[in-house]
């Protein structure tokens, strides 16, 4: 027991005697711990506003756009971000490849974007990424997002302003290449670069993107 207690006052007079060696290492691994606890932080709340796009959100929609149906229904009704989605998911997922999984939408601003997790060699792989696909997994999450305008009667648009494949903002040059990979079975003849075209439910003429929230407005007659 006594040498015991000799070795930690031993152990202890040459820690404190080598403190300056030993002391910033050990605040710069505090301070290291705190700077990446924050990007964590920072990172989890960049990515709220997430949702699944589920058969309940599909129903509302439907719901919503019912009233518009009606003979003395509302002008326009506003949905939420998943409800949308479900209403277009036949047409979207047309445009999706068969790995697609994961779906999940949100509204920023005036954006829409569309989160969801693919094979990467279902769009072509280094053929269309170019370089790009070599710094990629086999499956990563892509995200489009772009401004939703109304198009021709029963169609809407959706103009692409962000690509982001994994953590990697797609370079420009390479979007045109990756929308292409995604237009399979879209009927609409040469459509604009960098548009996706989704087709709207029976009795919705318009729409519109702001606040969260996506308005769905009744045909004029």
């Amino acid at each position: 027991m006594f040498r015991r207690f000799v070795l930690l006052l031993l152990l202890g007079a040459v820690a404190y005697a080598t403190r300056d060696r030993w002391a910033p290492l050990l605040r710069a691994c505090q301070d290291e711990r705190g700077a990446a606890a924050a990007r964590d932080s920072a990172a989890a709340a960049a990515d709220t506003g997430w949702a699944s796009v589920t058969y309940a959100a599909t129903t509302r929609g439907r719901s919503a756009v019912g009233t518009l149906r009606e003979r003395r229904g509302p002008a326009f009704v506003r949905v939420a971000p998943a409800a949308f989605a479900g209403l277009v998911l036949d047409s979207l997922g047309a445009r999706l490849p068969a790995s697609a999984d994961s779906l999940a939408v949100r509204v920023a601003g005036r954006e829409l974007q569309v989160r969801l997790s693919v094979r990467l060699g279902d769009l072509g792989g280094q053929r269309v990424l170019g370089p790009l696909a070599g710094m990629l997994g086999e499956r990563e999450r892509l995200v489009l997002g772009g401004t939703l305008e109304g198009g021709a009667p029963g169609v809407a648009v959706l103009r692409l302003t962000r690509v982001q494949v994994g953590g990697f903002a797609v370079p420009g040059p390479v979007v045109p290449r990756l929308v292409d990979a995604l237009r399979r079975g879209e009927s609409t003849p040469r459509p604009e670069p960098g548009t996706l075209v989704l087709a709207l439910p029976a009795g919705v003429g318009d729409v519109r993107v702001a606040d969260g929230r996506i308005t769905l407005y009744r045909p004029i007659p």
